[in-house]
This record gives structure tokens, C-alpha cells and sequence, in this order.
């Protein structure tokens, strides 16, 4: 049986050209984004959805308990880094374009 690749020593960057869809850069960078934040969201309704029937047959959380609840500085610090990544993941081409027009260019 295969080894399974430890989580550091993968890469986080596809190598080779991306591949294009449209007729044009930025509704392939849109069309991207569109795709990984509708991931994103049926991931965590999933997920959700998960919580909220275990804990409705366990009778353990109610509504008003949801929206009551307040965080402290460690939670709300955490929720903060994991909203950073989510944007981070869904403006990935954006940021990247962004950052090579920041680059000045070499002079030939």
C-alpha cells in the first residue's frame, strides 16, 4: 500500500498552464471564483445541516442558543484567520494577478 503524503510537503500551486474556458482572462478568473465559493457553500450547509440534525436529535442546542451566543477574543480570532483563507481561496487568481502587476518588469 502507498504511503500517504504528508499535508507540508504538498504543493499548494497547480504547475503547468491553466487551462482556459473563455474568451477572455478575467470571465475565466470570475468563473473560477464563482466555482470555488459555491464549493465553499455547499461544504459548510452540508456541514451545517450535519450539526444542526445531531444536535436536534440529541436535544442539546436550540435556536435561541445559537443566536445568543457570544464569542470570545480566541474564537473570534480564529473565525477571523478562517475568513482571511476562505477570500484568500476564492480571489486566489486575483490576488496572484495582482501581485505579478506589482512586479516591475524587466528592461530588455
Amino acid at each position: 500500500m502507498a504511503e500517504a503524503v504528508p499535508k507540508n510537503k504538498m504543493t499548494r500551486v497547480a504547475r503547468g498552464k491553466r487551462p482556459k474556458m473563455l474568451p477572455d482572462w478575467s470571465s475565466d478568473v470570475f468563473l473560477s471564483m464563482i466555482t470555488s465559493l459555491t464549493t465553499e457553500l455547499m461544504v459548510m450547509r452540508d456541514r451545517v445541516d450535519t450539526i444542526e440534525r445531531i444536535a436536534a436529535d440529541k436535544g442539546v442546542i436550540l435556536k435561541s442558543d445559537i443566536d445568543a451566543y457570544e464569542f470570545d477574543e480566541k474564537a473570534l480570532a480564529e473565525r477571523e484567520a478562517a475568513r482571511k483563507a476562505l477570500a484568500d481561496r476564492i480571489f486566489y487568481l486575483v490576488l496572484q494577478q495582482a501581485e505579478r502587476n506589482k512586479t516591475p518588469k524587466k528592461k530588455s
